[in-house]
């Protein structure tokens, strides 16, 4: 999986919502390998931590299929679920599915229409949960493909690369990040304490 910088326990770690049949663990203060960490949090439940998550900010139905989506492209494309998560986040911070932006950008990551049809996805809708997240998901993927550099692959993917997209177009990875970096602390807090402690231990 893509890995993002590894800061201190105590500042990745945000307490998240409890979840039926698994317990949230408090942090120990030191640093621990949050990309191993995450990883198992998949393993073990796969998107259903991630789901109740996103219960914050969406319907249950909606929460539970975007984290289904983006569990399933994170998995096919070795991308980590926070990762992706904290790009959809940015872009679509209230889940709605049907959103279009005033430059023509579609749905929960926030796709340009061109894209549609052009990755192997179940559906060329942009407007559907799946659908969009596939191409969004794939968009990312093949930009770091290119770029070999996280930080570049977010320019691109907000259309910052030689004109500025936005005025806050060159301080969009660093939102990413903190979104995904904020939803990997969250996934953590599901995990059994003595697989948090051995993740602090090696």
């Amino acid at each position: 999986m893509t890995r993002l910088s590894t800061p201190p326990w105590n500042v990745v770690a945000a307490r998240g919502p409890s979840f039926p049949g698994i317990s949230r663990q408090p942090a120990p203060a030191h640093s621990v390998d949050s990309t191993r960490l995450e990883s198992e949090v998949v393993a073990r439940y796969d998107h259903l931590p991630l789901a109740q998550i996103l219960r914050r900010t969406a319907e249950p139905e909606i929460a539970n299929r975007v984290a289904r989506a983006i569990v399933k492209e994170s998995r096919e494309l070795q991308l980590s679920p926070s990762l992706l998560t904290g790009v959809l986040l940015t872009e679509n911070s209230r889940l709605e599915p049907e959103t279009v932006s005033s430059r023509g950008a579609i749905g929960l990551m926030q796709v340009m229409g061109f894209h549609a049809g052009v990755f192997d996805c179940e559906s060329d809708d942009l407007l559907q949960v799946e659908a969009n997240i596939c191409h969004g998901a794939r968009v990312f993927a093949g930009y770091l493909k290119r770029t070999k550099d996280v930080r570049s692959a977010l320019l691109r993917y907000n259309g910052c690369v030689r004109s500025r997209a936005t005025q806050s177009c060159r301080r969009y990875p660093s939102k990413v990040l903190q979104q995904a970096e904020r939803i990997r602390g969250q996934l953590i807090h599901y995990l059994p304490r003595r697989l948090i402690d051995a993740g602090a231990a090696g």
